[in-house]
């Protein structure tokens, strides 16, 4: 079969076929990823890119080439996850340049620009390192453009540089020590490979849905993760955003990251740049970043916590947002994998506790113009999350905040369709929030640890659910009214009277007042003693108390259910930020879990 030229008809067509063999091979792409830092997304990362370009284009695939090829590189950029992500966004920005003059390429055209896009994806990186995905796509590009000169056939082009690619893979352990150490080739590199693979299947075929049987050349158990820690990373958190702007400064914004950590990788145009880095501190990077436009989709993920992931022996993976308050020693040691709400003041952005501590949040709530709004995380970042445990666990269970009270359930569910887990998967409403959802996340945690089935835990879940009951205590109704959820004349009659209401979440998810106690003095004594009374005779199990910068009131709660329920587990925990937007500064909540 010879094939004389590339038209964006069959650039779709290639370009899907080699994004379903990279899909094949995503969990062994995870499997062998060591370099930069052995987190195991290097997989899950380049398949969220490709997959969001499909998605993008899908009703696209019959434009012109330079049209589509423009297309690709937009999405490409908008979807563009870790390292390798960044690397292939840019690869495809430099591609659709040396494709605008075309609606349809010969061999030769699409060699040369194959070498823009190359050149492009190593002005990406600040420091560009051989032995990796660079490496492979240098040699592909050379041999194509080479190839090229003698064959007007893409069939026979394609075979020829896929096999230089190939070879440039092999020989990156070679390059590289710490592929070398663990026995594997490149992961960028051999997803790179993977995708050239597929298109060539496609030549061969003309079947866009058949893929042949890939053999890796490396066995997965070659690689023993429980050698390749991350716990001591001195930049532990792998850190994105796109910047809009009008005229951004490539060179000035790469030494502005600089100072901040390492694996730089700046992508895009100088209206639209998608960053990755590596760094110990995404707050300051966010703050340094806005200097040179709009910070948009913010995104940090923890490596020390995907390494363990990836080095855990657990089958189930337990997902909560950051609503739910639990303290972080019983998050690490349980592996309950976190996905964190969004909140602003005003246009300035925040991950919540991720780029807003606790102490920072309520310095900003008493001084900001701005009362602050939260927003649910988009369904990226939980598709993100499912795809990289998809990679490392059987099957999932996803608790978040009630479906009546927030978009997080409703976020979590789309996400989670387009994501399969090898057996079970479920989205769980927790019907309630803060300490109420941390001590039901707990005893799912427990059964995992203890091997429970899946059928086992979810049901578990449900009767945990049913037994368990948050009370929250205001201290004052500011951010509840500024929140817009209390009119200020109600506000102000509530004062007047002196009432202080006792909140909880109603058995259908909604949050409303259970109770009053009366006068503003010792509100909280008072407050400890409607929950006393409502938990009398009654067996608890697990106790959970959190608190809005309230520590002395919340240790004096912790002893007096101590001295109450001697049999309970107590935890005290923090409010995160996103529910201190709507409980305020002093706010405390006392969640019961019966047995």
């Amino acid at each position: 079969m010879k094939i004389a030229y590339l038209d964006g008809i069959r650039f779709y067509r290639v370009l899907y076929a080699g994004i379903q063999s990279l899909l094949d091979e995503q969990d062994y792409l995870n499997k062998i990823n060591v370099f930069p830092v052995p987190d195991g997304d290097t997989g899950t990362n380049m398949a969220f890119t490709l997959m969001g370009i499909i998605e993008h284009i899908q009703a696209h695939g019959k434009l012109a080439l330079n049209d589509l090829s423009n297309m690709v590189a937009e999405a490409a950029l908008d979807n563009a996850r870790g390292n390798s992500g960044v690397i292939l966004a840019q690869f495809f920005q430099g591609l659709s340049t040396g494709l605008a003059p075309f609606s349809e390429v010969n061999t030769s055209q699409f060699a040369q620009a194959s070498k823009i896009a190359v050149d492009e994806a190593y002005t990406a990186l600040l420091n560009p390192v051989e032995g990796t995905i660079l490496s492979v796509l240098r040699a592909w590009s050379n041999s194509l453009i080479e190839a090229s000169r003698t064959s007007p056939d893409f069939q026979k082009v394609w075979k020829i540089s896929m096999d230089a690619a190939q070879t440039a893979l092999d020989h990156t352990p070679e390059q590289l020590q710490v592929l070398k150490n663990a026995g594997v080739v490149d992961s960028a590199g051999r997803g790179f490979v993977c995708i050239l693979e597929g298109v060539m299947n496609f030549m061969d075929t003309g079947d866009i849905r058949r893929l042949p049987k890939i053999d890796t050349g490396f066995s997965s158990a070659a690689l023993e993760m429980d050698e390749l820690t991350a716990d001591h990373l001195a930049h532990p958190f792998c850190t994105e955003c796109i910047i809009v702007g009008e005229d951004i400064p490539r060179d000035k914004l790469s030494q502005t990251m600089k100072p901040h950590g390492d694996s730089i990788v700046i992508a895009g145009s100088k209206h639209r740049a998608k960053v990755h880095i590596h760094t110990a501190d995404p707050a300051s990077l966010f703050e340094a970043l806005e200097s040179f436009g709009e910070i948009q989709q913010q995104k940090v993920d923890d490596m020390r916590e995907q390494n363990k992931s990836a080095r855990s022996q657990q089958k189930i993976a337990l997902v909560v947002d950051s609503t739910c308050d639990l303290p972080p020693d019983i998050l690490e040691k349980h592996h309950i994998h976190v996905v964190p709400v969004r909140l602003n003041f005003g246009k300035e952005q925040y991950i919540d506790r991720v780029t807003i501590t606790n102490d920072e949040f309520y310095a900003k709530l008493g001084e900001s113009k701005h009362h602050p709004q939260t927003s649910q995380p988009p369904p990226a970042d939980f598709k993100r999350m499912y795809q990289f445990l998809s990679s490392h666990y059987e099957s999932v269970i996803s608790m978040h905040l009630p479906q009546v009270l927030s978009g997080t359930y409703q976020n979590a569910s789309v996400a989670l369709e387009k994501v399969q887990f090898k057996k079970d998967q479920i989205i769980l409403d927790s019907l309630s929030v803060s300490a109420g959802t941390g001590v039901i996340a707990l005893e799912i945690a427990e059964a995992i640890d203890q091997d429970m089935s899946f059928t086992e835990l979810v049901k578990l879940a449900e009767e945990t659910i049913k037994k368990t009951t948050i009370f929250i205590a205001l201290e004052t109704l500011d951010a509840v009214q500024k929140g817009g959820r209390l009119s200020l004349s109600k506000k102000r009659l509530i004062d007047f009277l002196g009432l202080n209401l006792v909140l909880s979440i109603t058995r259908d998810g909604f949050l409303k007042p259970c109770g009053i106690t009366l006068g503003r003095k010792n509100i909280f004594k008072k407050f400890e003693n409607f929950v006393l009374k409502k938990a009398k005779d009654k067996s608890i199990k697990r106790i959970g108390i959190v608190h809005s910068v309230n520590p002395d009131t919340a240790q004096y709660l912790k002893d007096v259910f101590a001295t109450a329920y001697p049999d309970a587990y107590i935890f005290v925990s923090d409010i995160c930020p996103a529910l201190g937007v709507h409980g305020g500064r002093g706010a405390v909540g006392i969640a019961l879990q019966y047995k």
